[in-house]
């Protein structure tokens, strides 16, 4: 207090309420106005207030300069009707489309295979304000008197048409025995290349960014809420997808556009679908494994605290430390003392009691959200259809949910043994391969680090070769040691640590620390000289690309705030990394699905998780998928340090790393 004084003054100062101002006041003044809904419109849209433009977007009219212009949408229900139009699009330069159906479209949401749901209609729209529904519900011959004409425009490759969320029309459509070709554009992932920290990317809103296309408003007399959802879906798309494409050439990203993201939506369905069988008594078995260590644990943990209390509970668990004096002083936003995994490491290091802690929360992680929870995810096909999303990430890594796989621990010997529960089908072989070291040799080939480039352009062990220069290991005993160290701090200066990132790390001082992040500098000077580089070029343009051109946006680059701006600073520098990193497993995933196909094998690609491609296939197959797969894998690009993926073969997801 006595140190703050002033400060305490200035506060209390602050915070009365003067009486004694002479204020000249009109109170007619501070009545309560009708709003200008026009302009407050155009200002919530600027600043990307979703729910208040929506609100207000019945004054969109008056930004966009006139009155909504007649809608022309029609239902389709006759098959006369429905030849007409589809000679129609012959002539037609370009066109959109939409498929109706129960799960929702846009707003970046993903279709899970799982679902059961298929197309109820398509909607097809040649011109601004136009639109046909094809009614395949009610059509007058059936469904199947529908089919036909359909797939004979959509699914034909030399007809130009775009879509919103490519995936989910390929999975609705799948049921029917249509597979959409010649889409050349998909205003989803579009908006998605163009601003990839966007946190929504509806259709109408996209549309009216694009150039103030509006939306269909109420649902009309005669339609149900999805027909004339569809119908308006099918017409903003033709509208705003030349509109996305003209800004995708002028960002640079018609090749990771048309070459990897287009591509790739439609694989990520047949991944969706394909699922992962899983054998439910090893899940079982963990999970009885896992109750008896978590019943060890809390016993022990009692035991230490000298006291019960709810492990789960952080404010429990502030609590009891407090108690024992081992906070670390660390508070929350609500002034609680904080016990994040970050935290408890720190005084995992000096007590026993925050270490009990951190493993009594990995173990419970594992049996809540894995052995306990995927059970009741498994489909009546005994898989598991996981998620795999396209458009959330800011760096274009894909991820996955409903359940997430992708999170499965493997550094753990019990994380591991979850993936030991995923087995293929019986006859069958798993198949996987991952990158080896591919941040690494990214980052050699981003930098041009000439020992960095050395050391994978030799096969070298560029672990061994970090703990030879930097930390000085000579003898095979050193060498050992200082290897393990090497390899945390090769990985986390490709990520941009810190020294107080890395002292919680390793165990070491803040001063030693930045001590080892200088001399390592020191001897990757390139990787020293990018560091500084990439930043600067973020100030300037706002964003950092990868190799391939993929943009990602850094808006606190310049921020006042100093946390704020080196927070920025280290997505900059990762983005070149794991952008890079995201396209090239992106396009060995095309590559290896591409060369299956072109092969003729009955082998199918499940699951993709971070680095690493899992596929199932035939016992007889395995040995020539699994050569396919590290070629094509370890060939997807040319970079200046040559990629390396061994492929593993194994009876369940674990067995395949050995």
């Amino acid at each position: 207090l006595r140190d703050n004084a002033d400060l305490i003054r200035q506060s209390r100062e602050l915070a009365t309420i003067r009486t004694d101002v002479n204020i000249q006041l009109d109170l007619d003044q501070l009545r309560s106005q009708t709003p200008n809904r026009a302009a407050a419109y155009k200002l919530f849209r600027e600043l990307e207030f979703q729910s208040l433009t929506r609100e207000f977007s019945d004054a969109a009219t008056a930004e966009t300069g006139g009155a909504h212009a007649p809608l022309r949408y029609r239902i389709i229900r006759k098959r006369a009707e429905l030849e007409t139009l589809v000679r129609g699009l012959w002539d037609a330069e370009h066109w959109g489309f939409s498929v109706a159906g129960e799960s929702p479209a846009g707003a970046g949401q993903q279709f899970g295979a799982h679902a059961g749901d298929r197309a109820k209609g398509v909607a097809i729209s040649t011109a601004a304000g136009a639109s046909a529904y094809i009614d395949l519900e009610n059509f007058e011959d059936g469904e199947e008197a529908a089919i036909a004409p359909l797939s004979d425009v959509l699914a034909n490759g030399l007809l130009s048409k775009s879509v919103h969320d490519l995936k989910r029309a390929v999975a609705l459509l799948d049921p029917l025995g249509i597979e959409p070709e010649g889409v050349t554009d998909d205003t989803l992932l579009a908006a998605y290349l163009l601003d990839p920290v966007r946190s929504r990317y509806e259709l109408v809103d996209l549309a009216r960014d694009a150039g103030g296309a509006l939306g269909a408003g109420d649902v009309p007399e005669g339609w149900t809420e999805m027909q004339w959802r569809a119908a308006e879906a099918a017409d903003l798309t033709a509208q705003t997808a030349h509109v996305l494409r003209g800004r995708i050439l002028e960002q640079g990203l018609e090749a990771i556009y048309t070459e990897m993201e287009l591509p790739l939506a439609p694989l990520l369905y047949r991944m969706e679908r394909a699922g992962l069988r899983v054998d439910t008594g090893v899940l079982a078995e963990l999970s009885k494994h896992l109750g008896g260590e978590l019943e060890r644990l809390t016993k022990k943990i009692y035991e230490v605290a000298g006291r019960e209390f709810k492990i789960n509970s952080p404010k429990q668990v502030g609590e009891v430390l407090e108690e024992l004096n081992i906070s670390s002083g660390r508070k929350t936003s609500t002034g609680r003392v904080s016990t994040s995994k970050a935290v408890l490491e720190e005084l995992a290091q000096k007590y026993e009691l925050p270490r009990l802690i951190i493993e009594y929360r990995e173990l419970d992680k594992l049996k809540t959200v894995y052995t306990d929870a995927l059970p009741a995810q498994i489909g009546a096909d005994g898989r598991i259809h996981s998620q795999l999303n396209q458009t959330v990430t800011a760096t274009g890594r894909l991820s996955s949910s409903d359940p997430n796989l992708q999170n499965i621990p493997i550094r753990t010997v019990l994380g591991r043994r979850i993936r030991r529960a995923f087995i293929p089908e019986e006859g069958c072989k798993f198949i996987s391969a991952d990158y080896s070291q591919l941040e690494l040799r990214l980052l050699a080939h981003v930098t041009h680090d000439p020992e960095m480039l050395d050391a994978f352009q030799k096969d070298d062990d560029i672990h061994a070769r970090t703990a030879r220069l930097v930390f000085n290991a000579k003898t095979p005993e050193e060498l050992k040691e200082a290897r393990r160290f090497a390899k945390i701090v090769n990985f986390a200066i490709a990520y941009a640590i810190e020294p107080f990132g890395l002292s919680q790390r390793v165990g070491i001082s803040r001063k030693e620390a930045k001590k080892v992040i200088d001399d390592y500098y020191e001897t990757y000077k390139g990787v020293h000289r990018f560091m500084e580089e990439v930043p600067i070029k973020a100030r300037e343009h706002g964003y950092v690309r990868s190799i391939y051109g993929r943009i990602r946006p850094i808006p606190g680059i310049n921020d006042r705030n100093g946390n704020v701006r080196a927070r920025a600073e280290r997505e900059a520098i990762n983005m070149p990394i794991q952008g890079s990193s995201s396209d090239i497993v992106k396009l060995a995933m095309l590559k290896v699905d591409d060369a299956l196909r072109r092969e003729r094998m009955q082998a199918r690609m499940v699951m993709q998780v971070h680095d690493e491609l899992l596929i199932e296939a035939p016992a007889a197959e395995a040995e020539r998928v699994a050569a396919i797969l590290s070629r094509e894998m370890e060939s997807a690009v040319e970079l200046d340090v040559p990629l390396k993926a061994e492929a593993g073969i194994g009876d369940n997801w674990m067995e395949t790393k050995g």
